[in-house]
């Protein structure tokens, strides 16, 4: 009667190991999903980067969708011309840069003085695609603003 306890007992553990090996695979097949993030460089012409411009990422409204798009973030660059977005949702957004390069001055002489603008506004413009589980990296370059 011991040997038959002795013998359960061994499979028991035997079973038990085996179970905890196979619950441990499944857990660690799974990986964690993470939110999908886009670092923007913002640049001149020349490759230099562009501190303080803003950069607006925004979801554009399809016809085709009746689910309201309302997805949009902005950020101004830090010294090196980056900026990082993280979104809940992997998606495709429009991304809008714009920098003010301009002084104001004074002119005239009272009661005849006014403000003149000096300089020119630089824009980018284009589109991003995030992906889950990645950090997509897209430069822009800053050109002349095209006015309608």
């Amino acid at each position: 009667m011991t040997e038959f306890f002795k013998k359960m007992t061994s499979n028991l553990t035997l079973l038990a190991s085996i179970t905890l090996v196979v619950a441990l695979a499944f857990q660690s097949c799974k990986e964690p999903v993470e939110n999908p993030k886009a670092e923007i460089t913002i640049v001149d012409s020349t490759g230099t980067a562009i501190p303080d411009a803003k950069v607006v990422l925004f979801c554009v409204q399809r016809a085709d969708v009746s689910v309201e798009c309302n997805v949009a973030d902005t950020q101004i660059t830090d010294g090196v011309g980056k900026v990082n977005f993280e979104f809940a949702n992997p998606s495709v957004l429009r991304v809008s840069a714009i920098k003010y390069n301009t002084v104001e001055r004074d002119t005239g002489v009272f009661p005849d003085n006014g403000i003149i603008i000096i300089g020119d506004t630089l824009c980018a413009d284009g589109f991003v695609t995030l992906e889950a589980n990645e950090v997509t990296e897209e430069i822009f370059v800053l050109g002349k603003c095209e006015t309608d």
